[in-house]
């Protein structure tokens, strides 16, 4: 319900910007793709060998540029289940998101060495789907590896096929890119819980990572003036910051903010229009990460931050008006 009602004051608030002076930011066309989304590797290789890639049964989500470019048509998401891949240097757990791509003959290529989904029957004759690594031992001879070491090597048969190479574990958070997301709803992308103390700040930085959180309310209706600090989109690719009044670049904060790259922190930038929907909490929209570019002043200071992830036309019409 929170939702719908922030669909509804998104119409109203484009309905009526005829009452107001508006300034427009630059907004840029979507890069993002779209490919099929799964809740397990059984049902998705399931959905492509049953529907020769009937697309439109499967839920759809979308990547940053980061991941390369991607086609619908052989690249898909599913969440891995059990842990026999939980282990090693690069572990990948029971739940994770997976970006995959599909194996058919025309892009099958060498798997030597590869992650792959294996197909294979169990004693019941039902199709398992393995997540294992493929060592070649010699010509014909092959091993599945898995990464954990309480699940034993298997030997490959005629009887198996492989589905799909593992291209890369995905971070929760690009899966709700220029989403709504509610504010309690955001340690757990983290590995958090909510805490109403720590949550209710609009710069949170964390104790269980070097990462940074950055909750903005672009309209701060109610805040007295001393307190209203001015957060607004410059363009589609940059947006500019004001701390709290007690931030200084030789502070604490601040030079978390400035030096966050050489501490590998990364910087999350959610952002809403109005704190309020129908009297209750509206959703932030994740805007990806951001990287320092400049700052002014002390105390408060102001921050220029680029955008990894350029706003789309949509997001930038929510957020490219002030009136």
């Amino acid at each position: 319900m929170e939702l719908v009602n922030f669909r509804y004051e998104q119409y109203n608030s484009r309905k009526d910007q005829s009452e107001y002076q508006i300034s427009e930011i630059e907004a840029v066309s979507s890069s993002l793709v779209e490919i099929p989304f799964f809740t397990d590797l059984k049902i998705a290789c399931g959905h492509f060998k049953a529907s020769s890639h009937e697309m439109e049964v499967a839920e759809y989500k979308s990547l940053p540029e980061s991941y390369g470019k991607l086609n619908p048509a052989r690249h898909f998401i599913a969440r891995a289940s059990g842990n026999s891949m939980d282990g090693g240097k690069s572990p990948i757990k029971n739940g994770d998101y997976l970006l995959l791509d599909l194996i058919t003959p025309e892009t099958a290529g060498s798997i030597s060495n590869e992650l792959v989904v294996v197909e294979k029957q169990d004693a019941g004759g039902d199709d398992q789907y393995l997540l294992r690594y493929i060592q070649k031992n010699a010509p014909g001879d092959y091993t599945l590896k898995a990464w954990n070491d309480d699940y034993p090597d298997i030997a490959t048969t005629e009887s198996m096929f492989t589905r799909a190479r593992v291209k890369r574990v995905i971070d929760p958070l690009d899966l709700v890119l220029h989403s709504p997301v509610m504010r309690a709803d955001i340690p757990g992308y983290f590995g958090l819980e909510f805490n109403n103390g720590v949550w209710q700040s609009g710069h949170v930085c964390l104790n269980t990572t070097p990462d940074q959180i950055l909750l903005v309310t672009l309209n701060k209706q109610g805040h007295q003036e001393d307190h209203k600090y001015h957060d607004y989109f410059i363009d589609s690719r940059t947006f500019h910051w004001q701390s709290q009044n007690s931030t200084s670049p030789s502070s604490k904060r601040g030079r978390a903010i400035v030096e966050h790259r050489v501490h590998g922190s990364r910087i999350h930038l959610f952002v809403r229009k109005n704190k309020l929907i129908a009297g209750k909490g509206s959703p932030f929209i994740y805007c990806g990460t951001v990287n320092y570019i400049s700052h002014t002043g002390s105390e408060p200071m102001s921050v220029r931050f680029a955008l990894e992830t350029p706003l789309s036309v949509e997001i930038a019409d929510e957020f490219g008006t002030s009136s």
